[in-house]
């Protein structure tokens, strides 16, 4: 390795290839074919001439970069020791072409084909850009390397082609400074969106360049619309004037800005924000660029707004409640702040007051049995401590007082002290013993009130039992009279009646041949006599008595419904829940009498053509419904029909309830609900 060159040759020789390696394309050099190295001719010129080549050798070795010339089919002529260290092997003599093509490769990592290596491309007469000159070479181990090429050709007098030289630059260290800044920047910018601030960057002269994701879901702005004016976009119009003119301070003196504004959300409303621009300065002190954070603190200037209202409200509260003594007292029970109405409820001025144990207002009596020292022991063991006791003021007078001393604690949970608040309840306690004595004669007069209430509701229980069992005694002489009054009319009246058309018919034959006339109306007397014995049997059936039981109140219901349907010619249905029963004979009876009501003035007056008997029952009641869907009828008007008194009273002597209601669909329901245990 020759050494110590002369300066001025090699810093002339590495000018010139870095000024080759900037310049590609159309760039050429105009040589003979004597300006191609030939170091075997060069060697035949003498002294002078050795004496050159090694000055060339020794400059082309010591240039800083990879250096290799080729001849117009691109093979390899002169390298330096440069090419050999980024190649990792020397070139096969035996006129290898363009070196390392065979693993060039092209910035993005995929495999250079022969032809396309800058050097064939150039030879070619091919201009290349800037990205076709960044290649990656692999070096004998595999190493890949980054490089930039910058081949040049060499013409002859006449233009033509006669070769090249081409120079790598390593850039492999500058490549993976820039990827590691890239990783960083992009960590940067990651955090940078992570964080709930606004952030942004400003050029040193103040314009925004940058802003992070939060800005842009805050503010909805886009990169465009915020790019220049940064914050100033977004910023109350109210807070701009104030907030402008200190970031115009600041950037001109290349000092830290610092501002409280208002920032313009995207959907229209303002928050309060901290501002701040820090500037980044170079190795020379100048601001090369700001770094800008905004920190929404909208809540927390909400909060102390509110705390200073609250301390304000306090304030008041404490200074102008004269009627309530309120003292702070430390851990050592001496008082350290006594407002206006402990001055006048306890006599002693607030200068007199503080720095005095809180016991001065304690009675000696109490004081003595250590009612001081159980307050306080109270108010730390459970946090608070009722003080309803006489208390002394400062003339000695004693006073009947109502307070309470509570624990005060700071956000550690370490003791801070206590806090009292009291009152004069003198004229309280007065009451209270007064509303006490009237409250004992009270409950003297509600023991007695009680025993006259107790005896009359014994008087009305024995009132009512007679009531239903006089109730019960009726329905029964009711059921006998209707039993005497179906059987006058079946035994003597049907029978009188039956014996008279009987008696009308055989006259009516005997007198025929007489007198056709009369034997034709006395036939007709005859029919019509006829039909009131049918009318009269059904009047006695409907009245005579029913043999009926719990279990056959069913069946009692089916035969009614089959009757009605007989007699009147109408669709009478009945519906019986699964599992329904009654208590008892008595029971049944009544529940089919006021059926047996219902479907008789449905078929009769109404004018329906449908009836629906329905017997159910739940946990609680057991009821039976007849409905029809007939003209109705309205329930004030026919409220006193001996028909709907006998069905109510008949409900309740069991305890239960008639409901009389017109269907929404036209008709009547008329339910009694009863219940199950009487």
């Amino acid at each position: 390795m020759v050494t110590n060159p002369r300066k001025s040759r090699k810093a002339y020789l590495v000018d010139d290839l870095s000024a080759t390696h900037a310049t590609v394309g159309s760039d050429t050099m105009a040589v003979s074919p004597k300006n191609i190295v030939q170091p075997a001719k060069k060697q035949s010129n003498g002294t002078n001439g050795r004496n050159g080549d090694l000055r060339y050798r020794t400059l082309f070795d010591l240039v800083p970069v990879a250096v290799y010339s080729t001849d117009a089919q691109g093979v390899i002529q002169e390298f330096n020791r440069r090419a050999v260290e980024l190649w990792g092997r020397t070139p096969d003599p035996k006129g290898e072409k363009f070196c390392g093509s065979f693993k060039m490769f092209h910035s993005d990592g995929t495999p250079m084909p022969h032809h396309e290596c800058p050097v064939a491309r150039v030879l070619k007469g091919e201009e290349l850009t800037a990205s076709d000159c960044e290649v990656v070479v692999a070096q004998a181990d595999g190493t890949r390397k980054n490089v930039i090429v910058g081949p040049r050709v060499l013409k002859n007098d006449r233009g033509e082609i006669v070769g090249a030289i081409n120079c790598f630059y390593d850039i492999s260290d500058r490549k993976q400074s820039e990827e590691a800044l890239e990783q960083s920047e992009q960590r940067l910018r990651t955090l940078a969106d992570a964080v709930p601030q606004l952030i942004w960057t400003n050029e040193g002269g103040g314009k925004a360049d940058y802003f992070n994701q939060r800005w842009y879901e805050y503010s909805g702005l886009s990169f465009e619309e915020s790019v220049g004016r940064g914050w100033q976009a977004i910023v109350h119009p109210s807070d701009a004037p104030t907030s402008v003119a200190r970031w115009k301070r600041a950037l001109a003196a290349g000092k830290v800005f610092e501002s409280e504004y208002r920032l313009r959300a995207k959907k229209g409303e303002y928050r309060w924000f901290i501002g701040r621009n820090v500037p980044v300065h170079d190795a020379a002190g100048r601001v090369t660029s700001w770094f800008g954070t905004a920190t929404d603190v909208h809540d927390l200037k909400r909060a102390e707004q509110e705390l200073r209202a609250s301390e304000e409200r306090f304030r008041l509260l404490v200074e102008g409640a004269r009627d309530y003594a309120m003292f702070l007292l430390d851990p050592a029970n001496v008082i350290t702040f006594w407002n206006a109405g402990a001055e006048r409820v306890f006599g002693w001025t607030q200068k007199e007051a503080i720095g005095q144990s809180g016991a001065i207002i304690f009675t000696p009596e109490d004081r003595k049995k250590g009612e001081v020292e159980r307050e306080i022991s109270s108010a730390l063991t459970d946090g608070r401590a009722l003080d309803r006791r006489f208390h002394v003021r400062k003339d000695r007078s004693r006073f009947w007082a109502d307070g309470v001393l509570m624990r005060l604690d700071d956000e550690g949970g370490t003791l801070r002290g206590f806090a009292k608040v009291a009152r004069d309840a003198t004229d309280h306690r007065r009451i209270e013993d007064e509303l006490a004595h009237a409250r004992d004669e009270m409950e003297q007069r509600v023991v007695e009130r009680t025993r006259e209430l107790v005896a009359m509701k014994r008087e009305l229980e024995s009132t009512m039992g007679q009531r239903q069992q006089l109730e019960r005694e009726l329905l029964e002489v009711s059921e006998r009279e209707k039993r005497r009054i179906g059987e006058d009319l079946h035994d003597m009246v049907c029978q009188e009646l039956t014996a008279t058309a009987l008696f009308l018919k055989s006259t009516a034959t005997r007198i025929a041949a007489e007198n056709l006339a009369a034997a034709k109306t006395l036939e007709e007397s005859a029919q019509t006599v006829n039909r009131n014995v049918g009318i009269a049997r059904e009047l006695a059936r409907g009245l005579q008595a029913v043999e009926l039981t719990a279990s056959g109140l069913k069946n009692a219901l089916r035969g009614l419904a089959a009757s009605a349907c007989d007699n009147s010619g109408i669709k009478c249905h009945v519906k019986v829940a699964r599992g329904v029963h009654v208590p008892d004979d008595t029971v049944a009876l009544h529940l089919y009498r006021i059926a047996q009501e219902a479907v008789t003035n449905a078929v009769k007056h109404s004018g329906a053509k449908n009836v629906l008997i329905t017997l159910d029952r739940n946990k609680t009641h057991t009821c039976v419904s007849v409905q029809d869907d007939g003209k109705g009828f309205a329930v004030k008007k026919r409220g006193k029909g001996l028909g709907l008194h006998m069905m109510r009273y008949r409900a309740n002597a069991l305890g239960g309830e008639l409901k009389i209601e017109r269907r929404r669909t036209g008709g009547m329901d008329i339910t009694c609900v009863i219940p199950t245990k009487r």
